[in-house]
């Protein structure tokens, strides 16, 4: 094969592999005008061209358009099809504001929230709620395991379950809540409002 062709081959097999997208669990808004994505992304190709190893791009779309309004940073450790399967956002009913959960890393899940009615569209800084849970159990880091799963938009109070590991990875689990804000203005922004107290795991 010659140089050119090995280039136009890579060119088309790396094309269909990003061509490769699927609707994100929960992810199309309340009015059906917004969709968030997942994408396969080419990682590495072996030297027979085939596509072993698939990562993925998380996306926020316009329904039925091509190009992302907004691509989040970087990409978690799970192939294509496990971030398809585990991944999942939360609708505001407003469709204003989606909460998008993504794993980092094999013992880590976290949660990013965005407004997408800005341009371009806005991720909130959130509040550190695990330093908050961790300091109610006297300890300043986790040693092993944290995971965010976000559960619900209760009204405008998004609420997510937080399990983490600390103090000899001991296992705690506890509920957070964050409330919008400033809805009638020009940028919203989320309030920490709630971190239950962590309860022990018991075994």
């Amino acid at each position: 094969m010659t140089p050119f062709i090995a280039m136009l081959v890579t060119f088309f097999a790396c094309s269909a592999a990003l061509a490769e997208s699927s609707l994100m669990v929960g992810g199309r808004s309340p009015d059906g005008r917004y969709e968030v994505r997942i994408s396969r992304v080419l990682v590495e190709v072996d030297r027979l061209l085939k596509r072993d190893a698939t990562g993925y791009a998380i996306g926020i779309y316009w329904a039925g358009h091509s190009k992302p309004l907004h691509t989040l940073d970087g990409g978690g450790h799970l192939h294509y099809t496990a971030a398809v399967e585990r991944c999942r956002a939360f609708w505001h009913s407003s469709s204003r504001f989606v909460a998008i959960s993504d794993e980092p890393a094999r013992h880590s899940r976290e949660v990013d929230v965005f407004d997408v009615s800005t341009k371009p569209v806005r991720r909130f800084e959130l509040a550190d709620y695990v330093q908050n849970a961790l300091g109610r159990i006297d300890s300043t880091e986790v040693d092993f395991a944290c995971v965010s799963t976000p559960k619900r938009w209760d009204g405008d109070d998004l609420i997510i379950e937080l399990y983490f590991t600390a103090k000899g990875r001991h296992s705690y689990t506890c509920d957070v809540a964050f409330h919008l804000d400033g809805l009638n203005d020009s940028v919203a922004y989320l309030v920490l409002k709630q971190v239950t107290q962590p309860k022990e795991s018991e075994g």
